[in-house]
Formats: structure tokens, sequence, C-alpha cells
């Protein structure tokens, strides 16, 4: 089965779980307003697809966000869950947990692995990831390379060296997170950036 077979497969299963844009799936995104940065590939909400599926089932199993095809030359079935630290760093102060016990609650794992989990019953294959190129995709508010650092401090040097600190620690926490938990290929990226990662660099 090729990536796009699956894709195809959930989809057909749960039409009306497909969104034109990753940032449909993020309830952030919904409730402040969709940014000039809003992405357009299509993907479809994991999440909803879980709670169809399980309909109050409890316990509820885990699940990404969204699953997507890449359109690079060789395609890749994407599961993408989405960890914003821009809303923590504008409240920062007002935080009950630090860094670190954030980006550790994130439960990479376990929502990979039930999301891996409901893609074998859906397509009725035990087997189905053997031989498919799978990535786990997680991906942020914030720039998640040293530029983006380093605008961060130019914009809030006002607020001294601590903006900083806690920028770079959120990116740090995430990435150790992600290392520790996922060891299928993954990546780190920010969300104005999802569309050309999955056509460019895939």
């Amino acid at each position: 089965m090729t990536p796009q077979q699956l894709y195809d497969i959930i989809k057909s299963a749960y039409p009306q779980c497909e969104v034109t844009s990753l940032c449909h799936t993020n309830k952030t995104c919904i409730g402040k307003g969709f940014c000039e940065d809003k992405q357009s590939t299509n993907v479809i909400d994991f999440d909803l697809v879980k709670e169809i599926k399980y309909n109050g089932q409890t316990p509820t199993p885990a699940s990404v966000d969204a699953v997507c095809v890449s359109s690079g030359k060789r395609p890749v079935f994407c599961f993408v869950e989405i960890k914003g630290w821009q809303l923590y760093i504008d409240n920062m102060y007002h935080q009950r947990n630090s860094i670190q016990e954030t980006a550790t609650s994130y439960n990479l794992a376990g929502k990979l692995s039930d999301s891996q989990r409901l893609c074998m019953e859906l397509a009725s294959d035990k087997n189905l990831f053997a031989n498919i190129p799978v990535r786990f995709v997680l991906v942020t508010d914030i720039d998640t390379t040293t530029n983006g650092i380093g605008a961060l401090h130019s914009m809030l040097n006002q607020l001294g060296q601590t903006s900083t600190n806690v920028y770079s620690e959120c990116l740090t926490q995430a990435r150790r997170t992600l290392d520790s938990e996922i060891y299928i290929d993954r990546e780190y990226i920010t969300c104005k950036k999802f569309d050309n990662f999955l056509n460019l660099t895939l």
C-alpha cells in the first residue's frame, strides 16, 4: 500500500474530516483567526476521525492532530502534531508548569502509537507500516531556526535576555521530547513552513 492509498482509505471512511489547511485543526488558530501565513495543504483532522470512530468510548485512545501525504518525489505518510509555544511565552510569568514539564506532557509516543493502530484498523492490515514510508512532524507556532531566536530577541529586547532564553528553552525541550519518544523519521518545524516542508523537503 502507498501513502496516498492509506490517506484515501481514511478520507473515504471519514470524508467530513478532510480540511483544506493544517490551520483548521488547531483550536487556537480557529479561535483567534487565521494569520496571513495560513497553509493550504489538505490534511485529515485525525482527532475528529478518532472522536467519530470511538464515539465516547472510554478510555479514548490518543491521536495526532492530523495526517497527510507529502507531495515530494517520494511520497511519505505524515503524522502531524501541533504544539504551540507563543501563548505560553506571552503568558510565561503566569504558567503553572515549567517549560520542561510542558514539553514532557506532550505524550508524542502514545499519540503516534494509537494513531498507527487506528490506521491499521481502518486499512484492515496489521502489517500496514512495514513498507509504507512514514514521518512524524511536530509543528509549532514559533520559528524553530536560530534566526527565529535572534528575531525574537530583537523584538523583545526591552524585556531583557530572559525572553530569548525562554524561547530557546521551549525549542530545546520540545526537540528533546521529540527525539526521546519518536524513533521513526521525525522533524520539528514552524507552522508557517508546513506546506513548503511537505512539497520540497520530503
